[in-house]
């Protein structure tokens, strides 16, 4: 048996930080002995320059790797649908074969109390590294001799900064002017029509300020994680509203975020990214993994109202800067 790890998470989905997170982790491992699980595994090779097995075969695959590493995000919360409820049960049966288990830069947020599985495995697993304060009391609470560290996007490395720039001109952003990027995300949809009604009157009260919605998640198959209805729906009626679509890596993506002058941020991977770039943000949290970050750093989320909205835009741009 080769001295290999399988990375396996929620990779190959065309979620931005989660491939933000796949590539951090990568730049900490040793990638020419690594196979990622993945939904698109041609797209993974392409995107991450390593070695990628479907999900179907994980399990064929548990014997040429010793070492079994679950990485990145809110693997096992209430919005995973069928891939959280079926990783603690892989990781557990990994554990059973005699595979060194680990959990690397996870969180543990919005675990479900009963998830009897995931408690089990935290505790089996040889290492518990999470990525929030809230995920260590929680793994420590279960037994595990868990430690924190920073979200595996931090070790991300960033595109060319003028990258972003070309980016944002071929959606048609008109650079000479103020802009806002939006990651907005229809996951819970009550909140995100009243996010999108509270953009549309944010753009009509500053109509010198340019808007671009930047997906964060473009999920094959279920259209509530796919950023792009949302975007869609925002520019039926505003169609002054532009759209930067088909961008997968994330470093693009950061390149992106280091030119806008604030970014309306829904998606968890976007508040960090505006973090990292040193871009004002306006944080609206639509889960508990971003209200967590925010409650950390001593931030709050924003009421998605227009008043609300186009206050807090017209206290991050300076009065001439929005005067162009």
């Amino acid at each position: 048996m080769t001295p290999q790890t399988l990375v396996i998470g929620g990779y190959g989905y065309r979620n931005v930080g989660d491939e933000a997170m796949l590539a951090g982790l990568l730049t900490r491992l040793d990638r020419s002995r690594v196979t990622v699980v993945s939904r698109d595994p041609d797209g993974t090779r392409a995107l991450h320059g390593v070695a990628a097995a479907s999900i179907a075969q994980a399990i064929p695959a548990l014997r040429s790797h010793r070492t079994v590493l679950i990485g990145g995000g809110s693997l096992f919360g209430r919005d995973m649908g069928r891939i959280g409820r079926l990783l603690p049960a892989f990781g557990l049966f990994a554990h059973a074969l005699g595979r060194r288990v680990e959990l690397v830069g996870i969180g543990l947020d919005d675990v479900s109390p009963r998830s009897f599985l995931v408690r089990a495995l935290v505790r089996r697993a040889d290492r518990v590294v999470v990525r929030d304060e809230r995920s260590l009391e929680l793994a420590r609470g279960w037994g595990a001799d868990a430690h924190l560290a920073s979200d595996l996007s931090a070790h991300m490395r960033e595109a060319d900064a003028g990258a972003g720039e070309n980016l944002l001109r071929a959606a048609g952003v008109d650079l000479r002017r103020p802009v806002v990027g939006l990651c907005l995300t229809g996951v819970d949809p009550e909140l995100a029509r009243r996010v999108q009604d509270a953009v549309g009157g944010a753009m009509e009260a500053l109509p010198q300020v340019e808007f671009v919605f930047i997906p964060m998640a473009r999920h094959p198959r279920v259209p509530s994680h796919d950023d792009r209805h949302v975007a869609a729906e925002l520019r039926h009626d505003r169609p002054r509203l532009s759209v930067l679509d088909g961008v997968e890596d994330p470093g693009l993506v950061l390149s992106v975020f280091r030119r806008l002058d604030a970014a309306v941020c829904m998606r968890f991977h976007s508040l960090l990214f505006a973090d990292r770039a040193g871009v004002p943000m306006i944080p609206i949290a639509y889960a508990s993994k971003c209200a967590t970050w925010l409650d950390e750093r001593g931030m709050a989320s924003v009421e998605p109202t227009s008043a609300a909205l186009t206050a807090a835009l017209s206290d991050l741009i300076p009065a001439e800067r929005r005067a162009g």
